[in-house]
């Protein structure tokens, strides 16, 4: 009744959007479900690359061809992603299809996850999706708890820094050097709260609902190398490009020329994936893959230090979006272009002052505390008293009441992600 519930929900909720995003959907839906049960009866390529190649190319057509007056369908690149992942698997017979239309539809129009991620595989959520759903006060609590966490990395800390950057990138002519790279370290913290922060939230709502859906973040500035980084950065998505595009490529079964050029081609499809203006982006992190023993030392710090550095200067293409040539003249100011003084003399004049500087602080070493000691300081908060866990509760829902970036003055950003 409740997994029926929740499928009611996410209609109901998608729909609201816009009646033409469920036309594109349930294509996605009818062609990936009765396709995929034909070739579990019977293997055929033909029939295998008809499916993949409609799907996509509707992606891609949106993606490459944005045409006036016609909305991009929402999560698109989410569920599209997912249905090829399923349509795949089963031609592989990594598991057997799903046999009722309004479960599979569950999966792949699942409100929670199908604006910002995680991209979910159908072997890995099936069982608690469809299973009958029971109360559990620790399932409900942690859910919460995750969820509100969620909205402080968000309201907090994201949308916060966003104030920053804001100003900075109003005017790329004055603001160059110094104030480029505070945007880049800024950005760095900002996405990942911004980002993950939408996934706590996911996966909090979906564990209140007894859905384990699989963690997209692990610690990844703590990376000693990009590749290491994209272990740890949107699980999801890497795994996925690794899955269904390098390793079908030969991965590195072949020779390191063919390797490289592996990786590249896996990076250049990242890049697509969010969006024509990021082909560069995803080109220069797959020569940093390729090639990343050029870019390592024997110390570990050091070799988190230059993967943090390059990871942060590469945001400068979500930072000065919809042009290649912006984010390259910044990336080049900050090596050109010392203006340290300057900065630290109008740092205050920035869009934050004093006081929302020290909130900033604050909040940023309690995520860094939090993420480290995460695993230690769930266990404690699991076998305290009643009163602790609802005490932290109502502690951070004032938090957030107190220090959140909304209301009179204030625009709430939306989730970065949700938007690719």
């Amino acid at each position: 009744m409740v997994t029926f519930l929740l499928l009611l929900l996410s209609i109901v909720i998608y729909l609201s959007f816009g009646p033409i995003n469920m036309i594109y959907l349930l294509f996605s839906v009818f062609t990936s479900f009765y396709g995929a049960k034909y070739l579990k009866k019977q293997k055929n390529k033909l029939i295998l690359t008809i499916i993949i190649i409609a799907n996509l190319g509707i992606f891609l057509f949106f993606l490459l061809f944005p045409v006036k007056n016609i909305v991009v369908p929402l999560g698109i690149s989410y569920y599209t992603f997912q249905i090829i992942s399923y349509v795949l698997d089963i031609y592989h017979e990594k598991y057997e299809p799903q046999n009722c239309l309004w479960k599979y539809l569950l999966y792949v129009i699942y409100i929670p996850y199908i604006f910002i991620g995680p991209i979910t595989r159908y072997n890995d959520v099936q069982e608690s999706l469809y299973a009958k759903k029971k109360f559990c006060k620790d399932n409900f609590y942690f859910g919460l708890l995750r969820m509100i966490w969620g909205l402080f990395k968000k309201l907090v800390i994201a949308d916060r820094i966003a104030l920053v950057i804001g100003v900075i990138t109003t005017n790329p002519n004055h603001y160059v050097g110094a104030y480029a790279l505070l945007a880049m370290l800024f950005y760095s913290i900002e996405l990942y709260s911004d980002f993950s922060g939408g996934i706590d939230m996911v996966i909090g709502i979906s564990k209140i609902f007894g859905i384990e859906l699989k963690e997209n973040f692990h610690l990844p500035y703590l990376a000693e190398t990009v590749q290491e980084f994209w272990r740890r950065w949107h699980i999801s998505l890497s795994s996925w490009f690794r899955d269904y595009i390098y390793i079908p490529l030969g991965g590195n079964r072949v020779s390191k020329v063919r390797q490289k050029l592996n990786v590249l081609i896996t990076f250049l499809a990242s890049g697509l994936w969010h969006g024509t203006t990021y082909l560069l982006w995803g080109f220069l992190h797959g020569i940093m893959v390729a090639f990343q023993p050029i870019f390592q030392t024997r110390w570990k710090w050091l070799n988190r230090t230059i993967t943090f550095l390059i990871i942060s200067l590469l945001w400068s293409f979500f930072i000065w979006k919809d042009t290649y040539f912006l984010p390259l003249q910044m990336i080049g100011s900050v090596f050109t272009n010392f203006n340290y003084v300057d900065l630290c003399h109008n740092f205050l004049n920035l869009g934050l002052d004093a006081p929302n500087i020290l909130v900033l602080g604050i909040s940023i070493l309690s995520l860094i505390v939090y993420d480290l000691k995460q695993e230690k300081i769930l266990n404690k908060i699991k076998f305290s008293p009643i009163e602790i866990k609802v005490s932290i509760l109502f502690s951070f829902l004032l938090i957030i009441l107190l220090f959140g970036v909304y209301g009179i003055g204030f625009h709430v950003q939306s989730f970065i992600y949700s938007k690719f």
